[in-house]
C-alpha cells in the first residue's frame, strides 16, 4: 500500500507543472496585447510625425522601445516555461527550435530578468528626464530609487550566484 500511496503522489507531483500551462497561455495573449500596443504607438507616431517636437520624438521612441523590453521580458518567461512543462524530443527536424530556446538554467533566467527589468526602468527613467519639467519630483524620486534597487539585486544575485558556484 505505501509503495501505491508513494507512486500516486509522486505522478501527481510530476503532472502538477501542467497547472502552469494555462498561465503560459495566459502570457502569449500577454505578448500579443503588448504587439497590438506596440503598433498603435507606432502608427500614432507615424502619423504624427509632423507634430513632434525634438523631445517628442524622443519620448515616442523610448515609448516603442519600452515596449519592446516588456514583450522580450514576457517571451524570456514563456520560453523559460517550455522547460517548466517537459523536455523537447529533439529530433533532426526540432534542431533549429532548440538551437533558437537554448538552455536557460535557474541563475541564466534570473539574469535575463534582472537585466529586462532594468532596462525597462532605466527607459522609464529616461522618459521622465525628458519631460523633467512636467514630472512630479517626487515619482522622479521613486524611479531613480527603484531603478538602483533592481541593480543592487542584480549585483547581490550575481555575488550569490558566484557564492553557490564556489561551493559545489
Amino acid at each position: 500500500m505505501g509503495k501505491i500511496l508513494q507512486q500516486v503522489i509522486a505522478t501527481a507531483l510530476i503532472a502538477s507543472r501542467w497547472l502552469m500551462a494555462p498561465l503560459y497561455l495566459g502570457l502569449i495573449a500577454a505578448l500579443i496585447v503588448d504587439a497590438i500596443e506596440f503598433f498603435e504607438e507606432l502608427v500614432h507616431t507615424i502619423i504624427g510625425i509632423t507634430k513632434l517636437s525634438a523631445d517628442g520624438t524622443i519620448l515616442a521612441v523610448l515609448k516603442l522601445v519600452d515596449l519592446v523590453l516588456i514583450g522580450n521580458l514576457v517571451l524570456i518567461m514563456i520560453t523559460a516555461g517550455i522547460g517548466t512543462l517537459g523536455t523537447i524530443k529533439q529530433s533532426e527536424d526540432d534542431a533549429p527550435l532548440i538551437q533558437f530556446m537554448g538552455r536557460v538554467d535557474f541563475s541564466g533566467l534570473k539574469f535575463k530578468v534582472i537585466v529586462a527589468l532594468v532596462a525597462i526602468a532605466a527607459v522609464d527613467l529616461l522618459e521622465s528626464f525628458v519631460e523633467v519639467n512636467s514630472v512630479d519630483k517626487t515619482d522622479l524620486l521613486w524611479q531613480i530609487v527603484i531603478l538602483l534597487t533592481f541593480v543592487i539585486t542584480g549585483l547581490l544575485l550575481a555575488v550569490m550566484d558566484r557564492l553557490h558556484e564556489g561551493h559545489e
